[in-house]
């Protein structure tokens, strides 16, 4: 006899890649504890998977509230003039994470809602792309890094990283396009990068 009642949903097609950010937040002041907890205030109330220790904060749930928070977050920081850095680390589809499962299967994220105003903060970034488990991933990084330049946001190559410049939410859209569009190659993508903002160094990568 068939069991029909209702079972949580736990196969590679009812349950979407797991995905989720860590961030560390440094602001370069003697006031860096209150800089960090305004920017961080109302983290907690927006219904995300958030878990934080001494070292980084974990930013788990749907892709347009998390982006929208790395955002919120970061600009809330670079807003009080000084100098700050925060370095995010994302993952799509990560096979050693609870619910996720090592099928192999690709599955594309939803298209992201559409970006918000601009936020008036000057960022410099580096970045970095990783398509695991992907036969082509360097057709994969330079495909996504042309991305970034027609985007406009694209300073230029250095050691391990692309350096991206521009404003805020113009950087993390590429950034966020770029990974998005990997996820199509590889069932589980990693992505690294470092924002900067009020550097004293000016226009650095």
């Amino acid at each position: 006899m068939t069991d029909t009642r209702t079972r949580p949903a736990d196969t590679a097609t009812e349950v979407p890649p797991f995905f989720g950010a860590r961030i560390s937040l440094y602001p370069m002041t003697d006031r860096y504890i209150a800089v960090i907890q305004d920017a961080i205030k109302g983290l907690h109330d927006t219904g995300l998977e958030i878990e934080t220790d001494e070292v980084s904060t974990f930013i788990g749930g749907d892709r347009d509230r998390v982006f929208g928070e790395l955002t919120r977050v970061f600009a809330a920081a670079a807003r009080t003039g000084e100098h700050v850095v925060m370095t995010i680390l994302l993952s799509h589809g990560c096979p050693g994470e609870t619910y996720c499962e090592s099928t192999g299967e690709i599955r594309v994220p939803s298209p992201p809602a559409a970006e918000g105003a601009k936020s008036g903060v000057a960022v410099s970034a580096q970045w970095s792309l990783y398509p695991l488990g992907s036969d082509g991933y360097m057709d994969v990084i330079y495909r996504e890094i042309a991305r970034t330049k027609t985007a406009g946001v694209f300073g230029k190559g250095a050691h391990f990283v692309s350096g991206l410049r521009g404003d805020l939410t113009d950087v993390i859209g590429a950034i966020r396009r770029s990974f998005d569009a990997a996820c199509a190659d590889a069932g589980h993508v990693v992505a690294h990068a470092t924002l900067s903002a009020n550097s004293p160094t000016g226009r650095s990568s």
